[in-house]
């Protein structure tokens, strides 16, 4: 008995061929296009993730406070010192004695600077994590092909830290003036000299550039979506 055989022609042999190269070239593709999909789903995340830890930190140097980690890194006097500092300072426009004006300097070294240094260091975490930010985001941009800068707010964070910045440097201004004013003091000068009328006149410079800046950070920070 004859076997009834079968032999494939030249054109299914080729279109064989063709699907089969179709199949090993779209496979990848596929696989390729699945892991795109996740990596992009789990950069969203991480950016949603960091912008929670910006909007905290943001929040935080807005009110002049300070995080656990600053915390530790910038420590203030003891609390006695500080409410003698405070109340020495209070009183310095109603006039001390030279006695007290040296209780006052010592006091200022210990405690003068460290709400403006507290503030410096709350900018540079928050200039820091911002730059973090940043990254993450030119990672999704790269990711899907797209420019997603504006999408993520990166200028309106980037202008906040730099506002942010001028605001420490105006309250670091301000620390020295006050021990200006301190020093000239225990040099001999009244309160109605001429050199204290200068640095008094520096202050109120100091601190009308200081409202207009404080306005500015306000501005900025309204147009973030987490404030």
């Amino acid at each position: 008995m004859e076997k009834n055989t079968k032999t494939l022609g030249p054109t299914k042999i080729i279109l064989i061929a063709i699907i089969g190269a179709v199949i090993i070239l779209t496979i990848p593709k596929l696989f390729e296009n699945q892991r795109l999909s996740e990596l992009e789903a789990e950069t969203k995340v991480t950016i949603s993730e960091q912008k929670t830890v910006l909007a905290t930190i943001a929040e935080t140097t807005a009110r002049n406070g300070a995080d656990s980690v600053t915390e530790k890194i910038i420590i203030d006097c003891p609390v006695s010192e500080r409410s003698s500092f405070d109340t020495l300072l209070g009183n310095l426009n109603n006039g001390l004695t030279r006695t007290q004006l040296i209780e006052l300097e010592r006091l200022f070294g210990r405690c003068g600077s460290f709400f403006a240094e507290r503030k410096s260091v709350m900018v540079a975490r928050l200039a820091r994590e911002i730059e973090v930010y940043e990254t993450f985001v030119q990672q999704l941009g790269i990711i899907t092909g797209d420019d997603v800068n504006k999408e993520f707010q990166i200028e309106q964070w980037n202008k906040l830290a730099q506002e942010e910045k001028k605001q420490s440097e105006l309250f670091s201004q301000l620390v020295i003036k006050q021990d200006k004013i301190i020093s000239t003091l225990l040099d001999g000068k009244s309160a109605n000299s001429p050199e204290i009328i200068e640095i008094l006149r520096e202050v109120k410079e100091v601190q009308e550039t200081l409202v207009v800046t404080n306005q500015q950070v306000s501005n900025v920070r309204q147009e973030l979506v987490s404030f």
